[in-house]
């Protein structure tokens, strides 16, 4: 019987080839990025395509996990351990920096948004209808959970026949070990305070969505959606209070904050910047013909550079200067 269950699972595994991929031929929308180090990360998005670098963006390999389904989420630790999921429940895993993907089996058909890693054992996933799976052992086994029936709805949610199970989940935080949150429509919020085993709902003061959640820590968190919305949290969500925006009516998509340096990014290009630790915003000005572009993800590292993708294959590299499209080299010219 473990011969064959070894078997099933080296079936399941698929030897990625690595093919360097000039970024002009990257024209898939991008959904997701995480940075292990200052030089090594992935991005994924459309038609299960996976790019990794390994010299900080420079140059990019592209990789292969054997499905045409779209990436959604990605999550790393390392420069050799990550996570990507998306479309129907898919989760697959490298431990040997995405030479090879294994196929992780989730229990759920539904897709998932949001994934991430507290460390190398725990991680949790969400996505819609109120979906979520989580792990203790790396992804070996999945446990389905679902929205908790306690969660309570606004008046427009219930109006229209929502239940607290039907609700979309679009994003996820782990702020250490034990302390996590998601975010998700009628401006859902859930913590956790067992890393993700159990989830409570927090009292948000908005009804519209939320995509995105970032926790620096145990108390402070932000979380962004529609209609410009900002929120920000001291601590750790008992009370969450609407930041100003700089500019109105744009979807905001995800967050980051470390140490003084925070970035929004959202619809329509629109970036966000903070310089005082997320306290205020202020609009970053991109060229103009990345106005119809969307920014789905960015990553930051603690010391300020990272990486932000979006539609059409746009690329953004981050430092502390700001955000800069990322484009190929011309042939000969210095690295």
């Amino acid at each position: 019987m473990h011969r064959l269950l070894a078997a099933a699972a080296a079936l399941s595994a698929v030897t990625a080839f690595a093919e360097p991929v000039r970024l002009g031929e990257v024209r898939q929308n991008l959904f997701a990025t995480c940075f292990a180090s200052d030089s090594e990360g992935w991005m994924v998005g459309e038609l299960g395509r996976i790019f990794r670098t390994a010299d900080g963006g420079k140059t990019w390999d592209r990789q292969d996990a054997g499905t045409k389904r779209p990436f959604l989420a990605m999550s790393c630790l390392d420069g050799k351990t990550a996570w990507i999921a998306g479309k129907e429940g898919i989760i697959y895993a490298t431990k040997d920096g995405g030479s090879s993907w294994q196929l992780q089996k989730t229990g759920s058909p539904r897709h998932i948004f949001a994934l991430q890693f507290a460390d190398a054992q725990r991680g949790h996933a969400a996505g819609d209808y109120g979906s979520m799976v989580h792990t203790e052992d790396g992804g070996a086994t999945w446990t389905v959970h679902n929205v908790p029936p306690e969660v309570k709805l606004p008046e427009i949610a219930l109006d229209t026949g929502v239940e607290p199970g039907d609700v979309n989940l679009y994003g996820i935080a782990y702020g250490d070990r034990d302390h996590a949150w998601i975010v998700g429509e009628f401006g859902i919020v859930m913590a956790s305070t067992d890393g993700g085993l159990t989830w409570q709902q927090q009292m948000a003061p908005i009804e519209s969505t939320l995509f995105g959640v970032y926790f620096a820590d145990a108390k402070r968190g932000w979380a962004v959606g529609i209609d410009s919305m900002i929120l920000q949290t001291d601590d750790g969500g008992v009370t969450w209070t609407p930041t100003p925006a700089p500019i109105p009516g744009r979807s905001l998509y995800d967050v980051v904050v470390s140490g003084q340096r925070g970035w929004i990014v959202g619809e329509s290009g629109t970036v966000l910047k903070s310089q005082d630790g997320g306290r205020t915003w202020l609009v970053e000005q991109l060229p103009i013909q990345l106005a119809a572009n969307w920014i789905r993800d960015i990553w930051m590292q603690p010391d300020g550079a990272g990486l932000a993708v979006g539609s059409e294959g746009l690329i953004l590299r981050v430092d502390e200067k700001g955000l800069e499209q990322v484009k190929d080299r011309p042939e000969g010219a210095p690295s």
